[in-house]
């Protein structure tokens, strides 16, 4: 039974979904994992049972035999993995790794292609793998090396990828690979292309299995492709397209991996209630002490923080919202959150926790991966604050007036420019006063403003700040202040000063 809230906009078919992956974490998952930590070996049984209920089907359309029935394509992914991830952080890279692999299919394959893959990849006949990391490069994805040359109705591809999740498990390979060296393709991101690369296919082999610290039974390889032909009917969308193609599947990862962290964070939280309200020390149980009571009641509002995040952004993107900030920001806060809460669960299981009797010491070790992978985290705080302040301005500048004529020209506009850049240092003597500001305060087009400024740039009367070689920001200088109103203008005294023994 599913243990965790069920939220109030989630369906009947939704909520029915969450109980049986429930239950089949606990009967299955939770039940074999000592036995996959032990051997290593790929739970198969798990993987093909998956396959057998449907659930490799939740981001497909029901056309094409996906899940539907009332079950929101990106919600249900979350559910899934939430559920199976509080059985064995592991379970999520083969379930998780299949959608985000076909999701590239799903949102832009031709109709050929939808019916070729999409009905035998719902039901795991097929399974699918994402291939983008490189010995040469890891979250900066736009460096690609692996090339894909075309050769008539064919392409060519020579490259090796690393870390690839189901590496010799997967049937279907989606893999990135730059088609062009262009400098102007590369600055506009139209120098990547995606195709999906079939296992068996002449050239294309497995090179090494790697052997991590951590989720045991899944399976991560290097990939060698030696002049590997694939027919151009292979290609999703055009060639160039595969940047667009890649970051918008990221989006699905990062959600994701952020619903993945709930279920191991709700696996930790649950194993620490079961030790500390059992273990008796200075004759009371460690639940009694206070310290302890702090550490758990954080575990148990990180949980819960992150639930929300994830199931909001995953209702949002079922509703056909754009939410790459939404699934940044879970991702994120989600990976740092469980990791906290990992060592806290430790940390409250004293000795035992580092002992590998305890789930405790597995959760550590399974956890770490997701604050590096699908992009690690220092990069993601970054992206987001990118994302945020893009929306931001957006809506700052959605609100000011569009200028389609200017009112003054010639000596009036410096004039009135200097007179804005003057009353701006007053306020704000730090700062640059931006291009769209000046324009709605002036009454001037930015082909005038610019003119404009570049003219009092060349009389040293302004400072301006360019971006992507555009005048963004400008700024009076010392000459130009001096030019646009006398000293008296800008002096500011508050009433406390004695102005008779404190100005000269």
């Amino acid at each position: 039974m599913y243990t965790a809230e069920k939220y109030l906009w989630w369906s009947e078919a939704e909520r029915k979904l969450a109980d049986e992956v429930a239950d089949f974490s606990d009967n299955v998952i939770r039940a074999q994992i000592n036995e996959i930590e032990r051997t290593k070996k790929f739970p198969w049984n798990w993987f093909e049972e998956m396959g057998k209920k449907g659930w490799y089907g939740a981001f497909i359309p029901e056309k094409y035999g996906g899940t539907g029935k009332g079950i929101g394509r990106t919600t249900g992914f979350c559910i899934v993995l939430e559920e199976i991830a509080r059985g064995a952080p592991v379970a999520v890279d083969f379930y998780e790794t299949t959608i985000y692999g076909y999701s590239p299919i799903v949102r832009f394959g031709t109709e050929k292609q939808k019916k070729k893959w999409l009905p035998r990849l719902a039901t795991g006949e097929l399974f699918a793998a994402i291939v983008i990391t490189e010995p040469f490069m890891g979250s900066d994805a736009a460096n690609i090396q692996t090339t894909a040359v075309r050769k008539g109705n064919e392409y060519v591809i020579n490259g090796k990828k690393r870390f690839i999740t189901l590496g010799g498990i997967a049937n279907l390979y989606v893999v990135y690979c730059k088609t062009s060296d262009d400098p102007e393709d590369r600055k506009n991101h139209r120098h990547l292309s995606t195709f999906v690369v079939g296992k068996g296919t002449p050239g294309f082999t497995v090179e090494a299995i790697h052997d991590p610290m951590g989720r045991f039974g899944s399976r991560h390889a290097v990939l060698n492709f030696d002049e590997v032909r694939v027919p151009k009917e292979n290609r999703i969308l055009n060639e160039g397209d595969g940047w667009k193609i890649l970051t918008d599947a990221l989006n699905i990862e990062r959600l994701g991996v952020a619903a993945g962290a709930v279920g191991t964070s709700r696996c930790a939280v649950a194993a620490t209630a079961d030790y500390v309200t059992r273990r008796v020390a200075f004759n009371q149980t460690l639940a009694d002490i206070p310290g302890v009571q702090t550490m758990c009641g954080d575990m148990v509002t990180r949980t819960n923080l992150i639930s929300l995040l994830v199931y909001y952004s995953a209702h949002k993107m079922d509703l056909g919202m754009d939410v790459p900030l939404g699934c940044t920001i879970a991702k994120v806060f989600a990976t740092q959150s469980l990791m906290k809460t990992v060592l806290d669960a430790v940390q409250c299981h004293g000795g035992d926790g580092y002992m590998r009797n305890y789930p405790t010491e597995r959760l550590m070790r399974d956890s770490k991966l997701i604050e590096i992978g699908a992009g690690a985290n220092e990069l993601m705080q970054h992206l987001v604050w990118r994302l945020w302040l893009k929306d931001y301005l957006a809506m700052r500048s959605a609100g000011r007036k569009p200028v389609t004529r200017s009112s003054i020209s010639g000596p009036a506009a410096k004039k009135k420019i200097l007179d804005a850049l003057a009353e701006f240092y007053c306020r704000h003597p730090a700062l640059y006063m931006e291009k769209e500001e000046m324009m709605e305060k002036l009454g001037l087009t930015a082909e005038d403003l610019d003119k404009a400024l570049e003219a009092a740039e060349a009389e040293k009367l302004v400072a301006l700040y360019r971006k992507r070689g555009r005048i963004a920001l400008a700024k009076a200088t010392y000459t130009g202040l001096k030019k646009a109103k006398p000293q008296k203008y800008y002096n500011f005294f508050p009433d406390f000063v004695d102005k008779e023994r404190e100005v000269f």
